[in-house]
C-alpha cells in the first residue's frame, strides 16, 4: 500500500526499473481499480504487484476490495513520520489553473511559463501562491491519510513487510531495492546512479515541460529586451519536441527508451541540479544539430531558461513550512491535535507490535507523542 505523501511516487519508479508489472493506478471507481488488476495477474509469467493507494475507494468499497484476496497475500507497507507527511501535506501544490503551460516555443516568456505552481487552501477552487498553514486543517476531514490498522483488518491473511521512506532516499535507495530483490525474487538493479535521483523532490509541481522547436520563431527568440510571443508554430507538425525535465520522470512515464539526454550538447558546465535534463529523440537532435543557427539559439534560449528555472526552484523551497511548524500549529490547536492523537493510537498499532524500531525513528512523532 502507498499512502499520499509518503514517497509512493519514487518506490514506484524504482518497482518498474526492476521490471515488475504494476499499474500505477488511481482510479476512484472499484469496478475500474479491480478489472485493471485482475487482467494485471493473469500474467503469471511476470512478476505482479498489485499497486494500492488510498485515494477514492470508500469505506465499504475499500473492504469488499481488499477482502477478494483468498490467498495468503505478502504486502510492502510503505510509511513515513506522520508529522513529516503532514508537513509535506500543507506544502502541497496544484498546477495554477491560469497559467499552467507545459508545451511551449522559442517566442515564450518563460518567466511566466515558470510561474506555474500554487498551493492548496482550505477553500475548494482557491488557491495560493506560498503553503499556509491552515491549509493543515483540509487533510483532517478525512479519514483515509492514515488507514495502516484498517486496512490490514481488511485483509483475511496476510504477511507484512515494513519499509520507511528513509530506506528509499538517493543515499539508501539502490541497497535498499537489492534487498528487496533478494526477498522477493525479483531482478536486481544495477543503475545505480538512477537510484540516486529523486523522483519529484524540487522539481515538483514544476516540471516536466516541452520547448517544441521550429524554424519559425528563429527570428523571435524571446529575450528580456523583446517579447513578441507568436505561438503559431505549435500549429505545425514539422518541429522538434525537446523535454526539460528529470531523468527519473522520464524513467516513470516510461520514455527512456524513446528519449535521450542530451544535457552535455547544450551547457558548458554541469547544472545545480544533477537529475534535470534535456532530453531528446536520437533522430530528433540530429536534425537540431544539422541547423546550426537554429542549435544556436536554441542552446542560448535554454541557458536562459534553466537559470530561470534554478531561480524558481529555489525561490518555492524558501517558501515551504518544516517538521516543526506543523508541531507548534498542532500545540495551538487542540481540537485536531486530540484528533490526531486518536487516529494514530488506532492505525499504528500493528507497526507498533511487529516494527517499534521505525515508529521509534519517527522523530518528530516521538515529539507529538
Amino acid at each position: 500500500p502507498l499512502f499520499g505523501l509518503s514517497g509512493g511516487g519514487a518506490l514506484s519508479s524504482f518497482f518498474q526499473k526492476c521490471g515488475l508489472n504494476m499499474h500505477y493506478d488511481f482510479h476512484r471507481s472499484f469496478l475500474k481499480s479491480y478489472y485493471l488488476n485482475y487482467n494485471l495477474f493473469k500474467e503469471r509469467h511476470r512478476n505482479n504487484i498489485l499497486y494500492y493507494t488510498e485515494w477514492g475507494l470508500n469505506t465499504l468499497y475499500r473492504e469488499k476490495f481488499l477482502s477478494l484476496f483468498l490467498k495468503k497475500v505478502i504486502i510492502l507497507f510503505l510509511v513515513r513520520d506522520p508529522i513529516s507527511r503532514l508537513k509535506t501535506a500543507v506544502n502541497h501544490h496544484t498546477n495554477n489553473p491560469d497559467k499552467d503551460v507545459r508545451l511551449f516555443n522559442l517566442s515564450s516568456d518563460f518567466n511566466k511559463i515558470l510561474n506555474c505552481k500554487k498551493y492548496g487552501t482550505s477553500i475548494v477552487g482557491k488557491f495560493a501562491n506560498a503553503p499556509m498553514i491552515e491549509y493543515l486543517n483540509f487533510w483532517f476531514f478525512t479519514d483515509r491519510w492514515f488507514l495502516y490498522n484498517s486496512l490490514l483488518s481488511s485483509i483475511r491473511n496476510f504477511e507484512v513487510f515494513y519499509i520507511d521512506m528513509e530506506e528509499i532516499k538517493p543515499a539508501k535507495a539502490f541497497d535498499t531495492m537489492c534487498d528487496l530483490a533478494n526477498k522477493f525474487g525479483f531482478k536486481k538493479p544495477t543503475d545505480k546512479k538512477f537510484f540516486e535521483g529523486v523522483m519529484n523532490g524540487d522539481f515538483l509541481g514544476i516540471l516536466p515541460f516541452t520547448l517544441y522547436i521550429h524554424s519559425k520563431d528563429i527570428d523571435n527568440v524571446y529575450s528580456l529586451m523583446k517579447s513578441y510571443e507568436n505561438l503559431s508554430s505549435l500549429k505545425d507538425n514539422d518541429g522538434i519536441h525537446l523535454q526539460i525535465t528529470s531523468t527519473n520522470l522520464v524513467e516513470f512515464y516510461k520514455q527512456s527508451k524513446e528519449y535521450i539526454n542530451f544535457t552535455k550538447e547544450f551547457f558548458d558546465k554541469p547544472l545545480k541540479y544533477e537529475n534535470l535534463g534535456i532530453f531528446l529523440k536520437p533522430q530528433e537532435f540530429g536534425r537540431l544539430k544539422q541547423d546550426s543557427k537554429l542549435f544556436d539559439v536554441t542552446k542560448r534560449y535554454l541557458n536562459n531558461f534553466i537559470e530561470a528555472l534554478e531561480e524558481r526552484i529555489d525561490l518555492e523551497k524558501a517558501k515551504l513550512f518544516k517538521e516543526k511548524d506543523v508541531l507548534n500549529y498542532l500545540k495551538e490547536n487542540k481540537e485536531l491535535r486530540v484528533k490526531l492523537k486518536n487516529i494514530l493510537d488506532k492505525e499504528l498499532v500493528h507497526i507498533k507490535q511487529h516494527r517499534p524500531d521505525i515508529v521509534a525513528s519517527w522523530k518528530y512523532y516521538q515529539e507529538f507523542e
